[in-house]
C-alpha cells in the first residue's frame, strides 16, 4: 500500500514537471535551436537538480524526490516571465505540439487554461544601431570650368568656402550661399586685412537682408576664388552684420549668378559650372555713373547720347545700356572705357510714337 502511494505522489510529480519541461521545449523551438539540444537543455534545467538534491538522503528518496520535484517545477513555471516576459503561454502550447500531446489548436486551448503570466518584466529592448557611415558615391568626372566645392549646414544655409585676394594678399573664407543676396558681402575686418580702407568717396548702395534694408558701402576687390576658378573685379557690399563665427558674409549672384549652380547632396558639394556668359553688370554699376541726353528733330527723329563714366580702377571692356520708351525697348552699345575715364555713344532710335520721357539703365557690362 505505502508503495503505491509513493508511486501515485512520484507520478503526479512527473505530470507537474511536464509543464515547465514543455516550457523549455517551446522556448528552445521559438528561438530556432536544433531538436537535440532542446531536448537535453530541457531535461537537464528541469529534473537534474531534483535529482542531485535527493541524492544525499540516506532514506525516502522517492518521496524526496517527488516533493523537490514538484517544488522545483513550480518554483521555474513561476519565475520563467521574468527572463521570458509574455513567451510562457505560448512556449508551453509549442511545446505540447512537438512532443505530440496535441494537434492544430488543441496545445492552444490546452496552454490557455494556464494561469495568466504575472507582469514581472519586459521583453528585452532591442539595442540601438549604430550609424553606417556610408562612402559618398562617385562624383561626375569635372571638365575645366566646372569645380566642386564641400559645403556645410542644410536646406537654405549652406556655406562654401572662398578666397577672395586684393592688392597682393588673399583670405580664405566659409561664405554662406544665399540665391537671395544681389551682392556678396563682408564685413569691415576682412576687407581691413586684405588691405582695404573704406572712405566717404566708397559709392553706396541699398542692401536689402534678413535684418532688414540699409545703406552701406560698396568696395570692388581684384579676385574671388571658387576652388580654382577665378572671377576678377567683384564688388563687395560691407555689412558687419552679414558675419557670424562660421562664415564670413554672404556670397551673392554677383559671383555665384557667373554659374550654374547644381547641389550634390549626397556627396555634400555645390558644383559650379561657368556659365558661357558672365554679365557683370552687378558689379559694374556701382562704380559707374549713366547718363542721356535725347535730341528731336522736325519730322519725328530723335538721337540719343549715351554717356558712361567709369569711377573703377578697372577699365570697363564693354557697356550696353538700354533706352525705354512705353512698351519699346532699344539698346546702344558703348565701347570700352579705361579707369577714370568717360565712354561716350550717339544714336538714332527707330521710328516710335512720341514719348513724354524716356528711361535709360545699364542693360549689360563687363570688365
Amino acid at each position: 500500500m505505502q508503495r503505491l502511494v509513493v508511486s501515485l505522489v512520484l507520478l503526479a510529480a512527473v505530470v507537474v514537471s511536464l509543464v515547465p519541461f514543455l516550457a523549455w521545449v517551446g522556448l528552445g523551438v521559438h528561438r530556432h535551436a536544433s531538436p537535440v539540444a532542446v531536448a537535453m537543455a530541457a531535461m537537464l534545467l528541469v529534473y537534474v537538480p531534483p535529482l542531485v538534491s535527493v541524492l544525499s538522503r540516506p532514506r525516502d528518496r522517492a518521496i524526496g524526490l517527488a516533493v523537490a520535484l514538484s517544488a522545483w517545477s513550480f518554483a521555474m513555471f513561476a519565475i520563467l516571465p521574468v527572463y521570458f516576459p509574455g513567451e510562457r503561454r505560448q512556449a508551453v502550447a509549442t511545446g505540447l505540439g512537438i512532443v505530440g500531446l496535441g494537434r492544430d489548436q488543441l496545445p492552444q486551448r490546452l496552454a490557455a487554461n494556464l494561469p495568466d503570466e504575472p507582469a514581472m518584466a519586459t521583453p528585452e529592448m532591442a539595442e540601438a544601431e549604430p550609424i553606417a557611415v556610408r562612402g559618398p558615391p562617385p562624383g561626375t568626372p569635372l571638365t575645366d570650368d566646372q569645380i566642386a566645392l564641400p559645403y556645410e549646414g542644410e536646406g537654405r544655409r549652406l556655406s562654401v568656402p572662398v578666397i577672395f585676394g586684393n592688392g597682393g594678399k588673399e583670405l580664405e573664407l566659409e561664405m554662406m550661399f544665399d540665391t537671395g543676396a544681389t551682392y556678396t558681402t563682408l564685413s569691415t575686418e576682412v576687407l581691413r586685412k586684405l588691405g582695404v580702407v573704406l572712405g566717404e568717396e566708397d559709392p553706396r548702395i541699398r542692401l536689402h537682408t534678413a535684418n532688414g534694408d540699409r545703406d552701406t558701402s560698396v568696395v570692388l576687390l581684384d579676385h574671388v576664388w571658387l576652388g580654382d576658378l577665378r572671377i576678377d573685379g567683384v564688388a563687395i557690399a560691407v555689412c558687419d552684420d552679414c558675419a557670424s563665427a562660421d562664415n564670413g558674409g554672404l556670397l551673392g549672384l554677383n559671383v555665384a549668378g557667373g554659374f550654374n549652380v547644381a547641389i550634390d547632396a549626397d556627396r555634400r558639394e555645390v558644383v559650379f559650372t561657368r556659365r558661357a556668359t558672365f554679365d557683370r553688370k552687378l558689379d559694374i554699376k556701382p562704380f559707374s555713373d549713366l547718363s542721356a541726353t535725347f535730341t528731336r528733330y522736325p519730322g519725328g527723329r530723335v538721337e540719343v547720347s549715351v554717356k558712361l563714366e567709369n569711377r573703377s580702377r578697372r577699365p570697363v571692356r564693354s557697356g550696353l545700356a538700354s533706352v525705354k520708351c512705353a512698351d519699346d525697348v532699344w539698346t546702344v552699345e558703348i565701347g570700352s572705357i579705361a579707369p577714370g575715364e568717360t565712354g561716350n555713344t550717339r544714336r538714332k532710335l527707330p521710328e516710335h510714337e512720341t514719348c513724354e520721357e524716356y528711361e535709360i539703365a545699364l542693360h549689360e557690362a563687363s570688365w
